[in-house]
């Protein structure tokens, strides 16, 4: 019994030998197995954050080429505006991209691949148009060159014509000053010499009449016995005086300043300065500038003259060429 397990045991050992080397190398063929997949894992994953990263970059690349069409948009718009062109179309382009950034905004990377083509066809219409525009403006700028070059002209011909027109202006204002001066001076003169061809009445005195026909010169005079006054005077001679018929108008004023006045006995209305005065009595007479002496007899009708004193005024050729009076008791 002793004998046989002794010789068993050696090969007992060397069985188990094996089994652990192949148990070593199942577990190798499992690491390596395990590992394969991991990196196998791992290589995939890091190709899919590339993909994203690309689409991400792809889309970020879309919306900086719409923001920068927008740009351009606006400024050809506003140029065609201002050289004074038609921006319809511009701003209807602008109107459908500001949509298409709208629309781009909503959707997410991993949309990108699916609308990529109809973005960059969008994209090359925008710069298309932008393309033919350019050419418009070009000839925009020329026309609107021409144009300034014309306006300019105008402006120059016009500021020359301004001044030519302040020069004429400051002539005629200055013929017209020097004629109004010479106006001003004709009519001084002329009234100057209006004045000096006045008339003057000298010696100026009131001799009363009686109801008899009897004529007294007193300083007063009673009223029963003043039928009619006698206004006499002396025209002196003056050589501006054309010599000619003259008319003379007599007011006689009574105590309170009222022009006696009545119709019936010749009295009637006549223009001093501007206003219409009312004359008591008027006489005509031939002027031959050689101190022509008058007599003008007033009567009043049978009316007596009440007391106080009356102021005579006598005019001509618009004048008041001299004054008298009387007393009544």
């Amino acid at each position: 019994m002793d004998n046989y397990s002794s010789q068993n045991s050696p090969q007992k050992s060397g069985n188990n030998n094996n089994a652990l080397k192949a148990g070593l190398v199942v577990m190798t063929l499992l690491s390596g197995g395990l590992g394969y997949m991991l990196f196998q894992s791992k290589e995939t994953v890091t190709n899919q954050q590339e993909v994203i990263s690309t689409k991400v970059m792809e889309l970020a690349q879309t919306r900086t080429k719409l923001d920068s069409i927008t740009v351009q948009l606006d400024a050809q718009i506003a140029e065609v505006q201002k050289l004074g062109g038609d921006v319809t179309e511009l701003q209807k382009a602008k109107a459908e991209l500001e949509q298409d950034k709208k629309d781009l905004s909503k959707r997410s990377s991993s949309e990108i691949a699916s609308v990529k083509s109809k973005y960059e066809d969008k994209i090359r219409n925008y710069e298309s148009l932008l393309t033919a525009k350019e050419q418009e403006l070009v000839k925009l700028r020329e026309e609107n060159g021409v144009l300034a070059s014309e306006n300019q002209n105008l402006n120059s011909e016009n500021s020359t014509l301004k001044t030519e027109k302040q020069g004429l202006a400051q002539s005629v204002e200055k013929e017209k000053a020097e004629k109004e001066e010479v106006t001003s001076k004709n009519k001084i003169l002329a009234e100057k010499v209006t004045k000096a061809a006045a008339l003057k009445a000298e010696y100026v005195k009131v001799i009363g009449i009686n109801e008899k026909g009897k004529e007294s010169e007193e300083k007063r005079y009673k009223a029963k016995k003043l039928a009619k006054i006698k206004i006499a005077f002396q025209l002196a001679k003056n050589d501006v005086t054309e010599q000619e018929r003259k008319t003379v108008f007599i007011r006689v004023l009574d105590p309170d300043g009222s022009t006696i006045f009545d119709s019936a006995t010749g009295s009637g209305n006549f223009t001093f300065n501007g206003q219409e005065l009312a004359y008591t009595t008027r006489g005509d007479l031939n002027y031959d500038n050689e101190n022509l002496y008058i007599e003008m007899v007033y009567g009043r009708g049978g009316t007596l003259y009440r007391e106080g004193k009356y102021t005579v005024e006598l005019y001509a050729e618009g004048f008041k060429i001299g004054t008298g009076g009387f007393e009544v008791k």
